[in-house]
């Protein structure tokens, strides 16, 4: 069976699996795994989230993990995020080649929302006990050109999330693709965070009861309540780019796309990305929501905007170092701060 057969296979399977996920999932409401809302990467998020078609490197691994095919040997990335309410994300991903074989990359993030105080109905004002939430994502990818066009990525993830002596996990996919047409126009398609659901358990949600019609003398009972499963924020996204030259020293990048969510209003973006002599990049982007009005007010001015940004490309030695910063708004509170460094062999 040729290249072209398979991934003619691929993108029927991609938006088939499409249709059943998102046909009639609710647009919005409360999914399990917020954090996976995040975006990370301060290039991507600076061009609005619109890169799909064209993102590559370790970048690519959370947004559209087939671009990690496009390294050369390897590369790295760092990205710090000030959220809000005092609240951080740390992400870490790096990939390298396998020869032939493609390329495998790993990935991790972690968000800090710092110390809960513990109160309960008989000391509402603190039991005097702190607690430190862990919420942490792994992915492991896999990637490959079928051809100097075409590359397929799917993503791994393991989700976990723990608060005190309570704890939940999940298993969510990836699956991405990439093609660049011969005039230059580069397509991309993502379906992401496809898998189970996650439900808390733990002691927290222990408590002793009294058996009903027993003895005064009786003893009492260990009750535990069974909590709902929570589905993952599923989503679907397909993108568009397309780079002009202008001369050896000016490139400008132009990028689009479209979210389709299960869990929140679905949205547009666009980006672009001026870059001089490939080494300073100044970025721009928009996102906005589509039909905000069927819904309640407020939805459409949470997390979208205007987005900007900048980056500096150092060659040293035949090695890249790239330093990225990124502004993303939010409605009530300040606006997302993003700190990238990434390598590049």
């Amino acid at each position: 069976m040729s290249r072209r057969y398979i991934l003619i296979g691929l993108l029927i399977l991609l938006l088939i699996g499409s249709q059943s996920v998102f046909a009639s999932a609710p647009k919005v409401g409360t999914s399990a795994a917020p954090e996976l809302f995040i975006p990370m990467g301060a290039r991507n998020v600076a061009l609005g989230g619109a890169n799909i078609a064209n993102v590559g490197g370790a970048e690519g691994i959370y947004w559209n993990p087939a671009g990690l095919a496009k390294m050369n040997v390897a590369s790295a990335t760092f990205n710090y995020m000030q959220y809000f309410a005092d609240m951080k994300v740390s992400y870490l991903a790096a990939g390298a080649r396998v020869g032939r074989s493609g390329a495998v990359g790993i990935a991790f993030q972690v968000m800090d929302i710092g110390e809960i105080e513990v109160t309960t109905i008989d000391m509402p004002e603190g039991t005097g006990e702190m607690l430190s939430p862990d919420y942490l994502t792994v992915t492991a990818t896999y990637s490959n050109r079928f051809t100097d066009r075409i590359s397929f990525g799917t993503n791994a993830k393991m989700i976990s999330e723990k608060v005190g002596n309570m704890s939940a996990s999940a298993v969510a996919f990836d699956f991405g693709l990439q093609y660049v047409s011969p005039f230059g126009i580069a397509f991309g398609v993502t379906m992401r965070n496809i898998g189970s659901k996650l439900q808390w358990d733990g002691t927290g949600i222990e408590f002793d009861s009294s058996v009903p019609w027993a003895g005064p003398t009786a003893t009492s009972r260990k009750t535990k309540l069974d909590l709902a499963e929570e589905e993952l924020p599923a989503s679907m996204n397909m993108g568009l780019g397309y780079t002009m030259n202008f001369g050896t020293m000016h490139k400008l990048s132009l990028a689009g796309a479209y979210s389709n969510n299960t869990f929140m209003l679905d949205a547009i973006s666009t980006g672009a990305e001026y870059s001089l002599n490939d080494m300073l990049f100044l970025r721009g982007g928009y996102m906005m929501t589509l039909y905000p009005e069927d819904y309640e007010s407020g939805y459409e001015k949470a997390q979208y905007g205007l987005t900007f940004g900048f980056g500096l490309n150092l060659n040293m030695g035949g090695n890249k170092i790239m330093f990225d910063y990124a502004n993303r708004p939010m409605d009530i509170f300040d606006a997302n701060q993003y700190f990238s460094v990434s390598f590049a062999f």
